[in-house]
């Protein structure tokens, strides 16, 4: 299967196989979940996302490989729509602090 592959599917394939097995030590997995609770530009789950669409590419697959930073705008909140909330109401007469009448 890896003759076929090229230098950089191979390499990719390599990095896949590190982080699945360190996945299975207690405190990999610590690390992965707090990098999760932060904001990141991407984090690690992307990168994985985005090393196996290049191995499906250069297997023959057709895919289109996703900068990491879409996968993680995919994944998390960040990336979807806010909610419209309707138009805002209106301030009160007085709450730009007008001077009261006399």
């Amino acid at each position: 299967m890896e003759e076929k592959l090229g230098p950089e599917a191979i390499q990719a394939l390599d990095v896949l196989d590190q982080h699945k097995r360190a996945c299975q030590d207690r405190y990999y997995r610590q690390a992965l979940k707090r990098e999760s609770q932060k904001a990141r530009y991407v984090d690690t789950s992307s990168k994985v996302n985005s090393l196996k669409q290049m191995v499906a590419r250069d297997l023959g697959f057709k895919v289109t490989v996703q900068h990491p930073r879409l996968w993680y705008l995919l994944d998390t909140e960040v990336g979807r729509p806010m909610q419209n909330l309707g138009t805002p109401p209106t301030p009160r007469w007085d709450a730009q602090g007008q001077l009261g009448l006399f």
